[in-house]
C-alpha cells in the first residue's frame, strides 16, 4: 500500500445574493473541490492555496481555517493508495471567475481541470459528489456565517 497527502480547498465568496461556493468537475466526472500534493518544505495551507490557483485560475485566495480532512482508498497501477486530503476553508474576492489553465500552462504531470463553477450556498449539497466531504462543507458554512465580511 502506498500512502499519499494532497491540500485542498473549499473556496467561497461574497456576492449581493449572498455565499457562493466553487466547485470542480473532476476526471470521473463528479463535483468536487480542488486538491493537490504539497511541494517539499510548503505547509499545508499554502498548498492548498496554491493547488487551487493552479487547477481553476483563482487567484487573491485568502486561507480563512482549516476544515479538517477526508481519507479514502483506490486503486492505481495495482496498487492500494491510502490518500489523505487536509482542506481549508479560503475566501476569494466577491468578482473572483475562474480561467482552466490549458495543459501546456500546468506543472508537468498535472491534469488538468475543464469545468468549474459558482454554486449558492444553499444548493451545495445537492452538487457535492463526494459524501465523505460533506462534514467538511457543514464545517466551512457555519465558520462564513460566522466570519466577518472583508471591507
Amino acid at each position: 500500500m502506498r500512502f499519499e497527502v494532497s491540500c485542498g480547498a473549499i473556496i467561497y465568496r461574497r456576492k449581493n445574493h449572498g455565499i457562493e461556493i466553487f466547485f470542480i468537475r473532476d476526471p470521473f466526472n463528479r463535483w468536487t473541490f480542488p486538491k493537490g500534493k504539497p511541494e517539499q518544505g510548503e505547509s499545508l495551507a499554502d498548498a492548498a492555496v496554491r493547488e487551487s490557483a493552479e487547477e481553476t485560475g483563482l487567484t487573491g485566495l485568502k486561507v480563512i481555517a482549516p476544515l479538517g480532512r477526508t481519507s479514502f482508498r483506490f486503486r492505481r497501477q495495482n496498487v492500494v493508495v491510502s490518500k489523505t486530503v487536509h482542506f481549508f476553508l479560503a475566501e476569494a474576492p466577491a468578482e473572483a471567475e475562474a480561467h482552466f489553465p490549458t495543459r501546456e500552462e500546468l506543472p508537468e504531470g498535472k491534469e488538468p481541470i475543464f469545468e468549474g463553477k459558482w454554486v449558492r450556498a444553499e444548493n451545495v449539497f445537492h452538487v457535492s459528489s463526494y459524501k465523505n466531504s460533506d462534514k467538511l462543507v457543514a464545517r466551512a458554512l457555519r465558520i462564513i456565517g460566522n466570519h466577518p465580511r472583508n471591507h
